[in-house]
């Protein structure tokens, strides 16, 4: 019994380790990997015709989230693509303009403060010529001048990684230097830009939002498994949708049904196990009927001979707990949590199974009479 026991543990131990590795490599990338909650919606299709998302566009996107009734943050990424000079060298740049809601979308939080932008630019500050838009009547734009203005400039790479940004923003247009800022910071720019406007607010044909591309809304869902009905919500309403694992035709609904799955088998195998290995200690009890009747013959009593079948019971046990821990050290090798958690759930199991044996079985086959034990010693025979 102590090599078959030892064997079933030992696949019990390399199943648990299995299961193990398999729900923490689900949890880092998937339900840790906040990239994978990510949905990027970078425009809206009209006529087969990729447009720009608006300020309307971005309200219909939260009234959807919020009639989902799931969990979730919208990050609303605007870029100004025009205009703006860097005063060093004469060259455009362009600025996006980042809520305090976009840092929250990678695994590591960082912090934009107001009136700093950041790049990967080297130098300490960035002066940037600002031309005064104006608006005619009839919706025309007219700058005849432009103001300086001088920014602190940190680098944006001393903040977050730059794969992280990277995968935001890998598109360059022409070459020009991108430069981040605080939504805060990007409204002062703009207020800059227009603020001899004497339209401004009132013009009938044309508005500031004109002149500021909205670049990508950023949703994080926060349950992974309602990503694709809330890409297919978003896509129904002709949004242009992109997400980390679009590729995966049904994501969260595999990842759901691969748990399931997994769950039922280690089930499976605790449930099978443990009827197999007191099945077959109960044909060993069933065996030892003869000399249980013969310990009462010589004056044993019944509380005696339990004590002497627990013993070897628990001996039995402790063979294949000792033999299972020295398995376990071999496949987990430094991984002490594991090899922990997996020692703790077998260490239940086997005194689960004592249990329903010493007290189940043991005892119901002490109690027997004498006569009881020797018939069906020979009937067991």
């Amino acid at each position: 019994m102590i090599s078959i026991f030892s064997l079933i543990f030992i696949i019990i131990s390399s199943y648990l380790f299995f299961y193990i590795f398999n729900q923490s490599s689900n949890t880092k990338n998937f339900y840790d990997n906040k990239n994978a909650h990510l949905i990027r919606i970078e425009g809206k299709l009209n006529n087969n015709t990729l447009g720009k998302l608006d300020r309307e566009d971005t309200e219909r996107i939260e009234g959807i989230l919020k009639n989902s009734g799931e969990g979730y943050k919208i990050s609303t990424i605007f870029k100004l693509s025009s205009g703006i000079i860097n005063a060093s060298d004469n060259k455009g740049v362009i600025i996006y303009g980042l809520d305090e809601v976009f840092p929250e979308m990678f695994n590591d939080h960082f912090q934009m403060k107001n009136n700093i932008l950041y790049s990967d630019i080297e130098s300490d500050e960035l002066k940037l010529i600002i031309p005064n838009i104006h608006f005619t009547k009839q919706g025309d734009i007219t700058s005849n001048s432009f103001d300086e203005k001088i920014f602190k400039l940190n680098n944006i790479y001393d903040l977050v990684e730059q794969s992280s940004m990277d995968y935001f923003f890998s598109r360059k247009v022409n070459d020009l230097p991108m430069i981040f800022a605080s939504q805060a910071t990007f409204s002062d720019i703009l207020n800059v830009m227009f603020k001899g406007d004497s339209n401004r607010g009132n013009s009938q044909s044309r508005s500031i939002y004109d002149f500021i591309d909205v670049e990508e809304v950023l949703l994080y869902i926060n349950n992974i498994h309602s990503l694709n009905g809330l890409v297919d919500q978003l896509r129904n309403e002709e949004f242009h949708v992109t997400y980390a694992f679009d590729s995966f035709e049904n994501l969260s609904t595999d990842l759901g049904k691969s748990n399931t799955l997994y769950n039922l088998i280690l089930a499976l195998l605790f449930v099978l196990s443990s009827i197999y290995m007191i099945i077959t200690y109960r044909n060993y009890l069933n065996s030892q009927q003869k000399d249980i009747g013969i310990f009462k013959v010589f004056g044993y009593s019944n509380q005696d001979i339990r004590l002497l079948y627990n013993r070897v019971l628990f001996k039995l046990f402790g063979i294949v707990f000792v033999l299972t821990c020295i398995f376990n050290i071999i496949i987990c090798f430094n991984r002490w949590v594991t090899f922990s958690f997996i020692l703790v759930i077998e260490a239940i199991m086997m005194l689960l199974i004592i249990w329903l044996v010493s007290y189940f079985q043991i005892r119901r086959v002490v109690n027997k009479g004498v006569l009881s034990l020797v018939k069906e010693d020979k009937e067991f025979e």
